[in-house]
């Protein structure tokens, strides 16, 4: 089976993003990229909200690099209620999200990724559909922005497997919620 897996990049303070939408605090060494190119490499499918979606579509398609065009040939699925269409290799989805990535998971391949938006996480933690939570923490406090974990209206309970320090003061932490 599967695993549903988020990885998010997050402030020491919980903040995926700062009050106005900045992500400039994201700073990447060759370790890092090299640990963002192995999940692409090793996950079959990309999933998204539609504002995570609509963000990653502004540069990604156009974007060269060291990853952009992996980035860009991955399949991707966009949970939306309001888009109509959608491009970047992309699969607009509605419906019950517990069915759909249930199904996907018992599909045979390799895992699968969220990659971004909080509204989307607490949709998918509310309804227990993590698997692993791999969680790049920046060195840097926001002291405001958007939250990770937004609606969490009870604990959620991890269990540690693994950490990483990398050279740019970042650390890699892989949680399974118990």
């Amino acid at each position: 089976m599967r695993k549903l897996i988020v990885s998010m990049m997050v402030s020491v303070d919980g903040f995926i993003e700062g009050p106005n939408k900045e992500l400039d605090y994201f700073t990447d060494d060759e370790q890092l990229m090299d640990y963002f190119e192995n999940i692409i490499d090793d996950v079959e499918l990309f999933i998204y909200g539609r504002k995570s979606y609509e963000l990653m579509i502004q540069y990604w398609p156009t974007a060269t690099g060291r990853f952009a065009e992996k980035m860009n040939r991955k399949k991707k699925l966009v949970f939306s209620r309001t888009l109509k269409t959608a491009v970047w290799n992309a699969e607009l989805i509605a419906g019950d999200l517990t069915k759909i990535i249930n199904e996907l998971k018992n599909k045979p391949g390799k895992d699968l990724v969220l990659f971004a938006g909080a509204d989307i996480l607490s949709a998918f933690v509310e309804l227990n559909l993590v698997d692993e939570f791999r969680l790049v923490t920046y060195p840097v406090v926001l002291g405001n922005g958007t939250p990770l974990f937004k609606n969490v209206n009870q604990p959620l309970f991890l269990t540690p497997i693994k950490t990483i320090n990398f050279n740019n003061g970042c650390t890699l932490n892989c949680y399974l919620p118990k």
